[in-house]
């Protein structure tokens, strides 16, 4: 095969001619709008200045937007378009249309007959000529058209094409889940709850097909739901801490001005004028804000650079950030710390005496190479009491609500591993994140979670009721738990939403009311208030989003749990979606996914990679949550370090076994498997172990861990929690064995690899010497690269432009269709 770099190429494929043998399908009927009457325009000569004369075709070039009119009367094949009673000296302007569906890529050609003057629209985009591109879904067509009584113009359009008998025309069934319904339309963005829980102030987006987005903010009243103020914009809107007020900064004539706004008495005051530009963080007692402010380190006075530390080759490493306070009171700005570390604000305390501060350092020549101290600084006399000093592993902290102890979190090893609850041999996972109380009186720690399984996210601790909220990755879930840090009680909220997104509790209330939204496998973008007075809530949906009127007409598959027994003798947890209109007597190809990092894939409808998507493609996906995965306790996630996929391999390959096994409706020989950055390893990785996939996917994969570590912008300081003390040189036989490159010749299943051209967590190369590798190999190998993109796929366009390579690479290899791959890439040859 040639050596060919692909490059993602955003614009649309267009067919250039039909076949010669070739499917018709006639469009029976269309949905019609018109025909309104358009005059000719009054000429006082037959050319204009530049000695044209006047073309009917600006009539459509001036009435673009008509074609999201709908259709108001239904027009059959063979009727005549304008009735005998229009106006025969004038133009009629109707739009004509009607939707194809495919459940494959299909390229056809529309033969419009009977009419001359008009425009072609796919999804509101108008089409250059009449060859249409058609992927898994449903589009609507519009047809803008021109036409006269004396034309007797009639509805005769056809599809022509070879896979043309493959599109539905016009279907009554609910239309497949596509990308366009997972990205586009209404999204909850943000929404916090004012202190006493009478208010709520939510921002939303709106997104297009064109991937701009419409923000909007819109506070209510929490109890009946009445509108009290909307933008249509996206405004930073907070809540005092204590009092309901909102406040957010605006530019005013003497500089940036501290607003707040009272939702009771619609009045606007100014609670401090002249801000410095940085974002800030407000005291408790609102008199004063601290922010950061970036300082930049020493520069090279030549091109040449010898780099201080390992990390110095990123950009902005020299520089650092110090914290600043902005007094309101007298107006005047004074540095808080000084020195070569960045420092970050923690915490401030409820009474606003004391800010917690927080900086680390990195030294490569010890082990582990990132230390933190956690200090507690007076505001009144700028005093400074080093409460921790460099010590590992540590998260995050937070003063109690009497400021005498902290809420911190910190990973199973920290504080001499006094929260450990793994194996003999095994090094917890880093990124397993616990909760400590920290007396500061007596400069004791203590674990808060014995035999608690779920990873601590965020936190928060209520003055109100003493009790700590906090979000945890729960498995495949997001939840909601609740914390009594005295009797060490923690209790989990059955909550609507298995994949918690985000949430806001009113703390100055003893039974606190909640704000939340977030998503399960098979639904998106609900809101829900409640008062946390249970561990099983009453939720009312509240806010503007409504899933169900958004996906009346739109099919999404089932999502169901399964897990299995490993040979180990450990239940693995997964899950899986179905086809919509599944039907257990087929036989459905299936693709298998996996966990980057080691947090657990979620289960929820919208995901970056787009699962519920493939399942209306026709797949059944399966996700397995493998071992060393965060959520499932600290000896599961404890597998992910010094295993480089061991043990997780063996999880997905067994839990694949059993799957087919046991689920008779999938095709055991069109199986095929996907990940993205770890999982883009173990994607490499399985295809040395086994042959039991018939296509994979690797996006920012590493195929050589001991580059990964070197070159890796945080490849050693990630092998700290991957490969904690195992270095080249003390342990080859890991970067080795374990590395797909090493292991190439092993490979035998079509794989694509992905990377975006500026990945700065995994470099391209990681890639490209897989690729090289299996191009000398003579293995089935192609790789795309997404220019201009990082680690992960932002871009609207290039990531439709992407998700559509995956698409195609697993339709041509699990479903014998070629032709969508062959379209993007026809030069490519295996």
């Amino acid at each position: 095969m040639n050596f060919i770099k692909c490059i993602f190429t955003l614009s649309t494929l267009f067919l250039c001619s039909a076949t010669a043998i070739a499917d018709t399908i006639r469009i029976e009927q269309v949905k019609m709008r018109g025909p309104e009457i358009l005059q000719m325009p009054y000429s006082t000569s037959t050319k204009n200045a530049k000695g044209e004369t006047f073309n009917v075709q600006e009539f459509l070039k001036s009435n673009t937007k008509w074609i999201k009119q709908q259709g108001t009367s239904t027009l059959k094949y063979g009727e005549t378009i304008l009735p005998a009673s229009f106006d025969s000296t004038a133009l009629g302007l109707v739009n004509l249309r009607f939707t194809l569906e495919t459940d494959r890529f299909a390229k056809v050609q529309l033969k419009v007959e009977q009419l001359k003057n008009y425009k072609l629209y796919v999804d509101e985009k108008e089409q250059n000529g009449n060859n249409i591109q058609l992927t898994p879904g449903r589009v609507e067509v519009a047809i803008l058209a021109l036409t006269k009584t004396e034309n007797k113009d009639s509805l005769k359009i056809s599809l022509i094409g070879d896979l043309a008998s493959a599109v539905k025309v016009n279907s009554t069934e609910k239309r497949p889940y596509t990308m366009a319904e997972m990205i586009c339309g209404d999204h909850i963005y943000r929404t916090r709850i004012s202190p006493s829980g009478t208010y709520i102030v939510t921002s939303y987006y709106d997104t297009q097909r064109d991937g701009k987005a419409n923000y909007r903010t819109v506070l209510t009243e929490a109890k009946s739901g009445r509108t009290i103020l909307r933008h249509n914009s996206y405004v930073n809107y907070n809540w005092l801490p204590t009092r309901d007020l909102l406040y957010y900064t605006r530019t005013a004539t003497g500089g940036i001005q501290l607003v707040t706004y009272n939702p009771k008495t619609n009045e606007e005051g100014i609670l401090a004028e002249d801000l410095p530009t940085e974002s800030f963080t407000l005291s408790p007692t609102e008199d004063y804000i601290i922010y950061s402010k970036s300082e930049e380190g020493k520069k090279e006075t030549n091109s040449l650079k010898l780099l201080q530390d390992p990390d110095d080759r990123m950009p902005g490493w020299r520089n650092r950030s110090a914290l600043w306070m902005y007094d309101f009171k007298s107006g005047i700005a004074r540095r808080l710390t000084y020195g070569d570390a960045s420092v970050s604000l923690a915490d401030i305390s409820r009474d606003g005496r004391s800010l917690l501060l927080n900086y680390g350092e990195m030294k490569p020549e010890r082990s582990p190479f990132q230390n933190s101290s956690i200090v507690r600084m007076s505001i009144a006399d700028g005093h400074v009491d080093t409460l921790i000093n460099d010590t590992a592993y540590l998260a995050g902290a937070k003063f109690s609500p009497d400021a005498k102890s902290l809420l911190i979190t910190a990973s199973p090893n920290a504080f001499d591993g006094i929260g450990r609850e793994v194996k003999e041999g095994q090094t917890p996972n880093a990124f397993d994140y616990r909760l400590y109380l920290y007396d500061i009186a007596k400069q004791e720690t203590t674990p808060l979670l014995p035999n608690f399984a779920p990873s601590v996210d965020r936190v928060e601790w209520s003055a109100t009721d003493g009790q700590v909220y906090f979000m945890a990755t729960d498995g495949c879930d997001k939840s909601l738990f609740r914390l009594n840090p005295s009797s060490l009680k923690c209790e989990k909220f059955d909550l609507p939403v298995s994949c918690l997104q985000g949430y806001s509790i009113a703390l100055n209330q003893k039974q606190p009311t909640a704000v939340f939204f977030g998503q399960t496998g098979e639904r998106a973008r609900e809101m829900f208030m409640t008062t946390l007075n249970s561990t099983q809530p009453k939720c009312k949906r509240i806010g503007e989003t409504d899933f169900d009127e958004m996906y009346r007409n739109v099919a999404i598959g089932s999502c169901h749990d399964w897990k299995f027994l490993s040979s180990r003798g450990d239940s693995i947890n997964g899950f899986y979606f179905l086809p919509p209109n599944f039907d257990a007597n087929q036989k459905y190809p299936l693709i298998v996914y996996y966990y980057g990092g080691c947090t657990p894939t979620t289960k929820a409808l919208e995901f970056q990679y787009p699962l519920q998507v493939l399942a209306g493609q026709g797949y059944v996906v399966y996700v397995c949550e493998p071992s060393g995965a965060i959520g499932y306790g600290q000896e599961f996630a404890a597998r992910h370090v010094n295993t480089w996929g061991k043990e997780s391999g063996d999880d997905i390959i067994e839990g694949t076994k059993q799957f087919l096994k046991e689920h008779t409706f999938v095709n055991p020989k069109k199986v095929g498997c996907m990940g993205a950055s770890y999982g883009g390893f173990m994607t490499q990785y399985l295809q040395t172990r086994t042959d039991i996939f018939a296509a994979a996917i690797s996006h920012a994969g590493i195929s050589n861990i001991a580059s990964y570590w070197g070159g890796g912008y945080w490849g050693y300081t990630y092998g700290e929690i991957a490969q904690y003390g195992s270095y080249p040189w003390n342990n080859p036989d890991l970067y080795v064995k374990q590395s797909p490159l090493f292991n190439a010749d092993k490979i035998n299943t079509p794989i694509l690899l992905l990377h975006g051209t500026v990945d700065t967590n995994v470099p391209t190369n990681e890639s490209q010497q897989l690729f090289t590798a299996l191009r000398i190999l003579g293995k089935p190998v192609s790789y795309i690269q997404i220019d201009g993109e990082n680690h992960v796929i932002t871009n609207h366009n290039k990531r439709l432009a992407w998700q559509n390579a995956i698409f195609a690479w697993f339709a041509h290899w699990l479903k014998d269709q070629p032709e969508w791959w062959t379209e993007l890439y026809p030069e490519e040859k295996f």
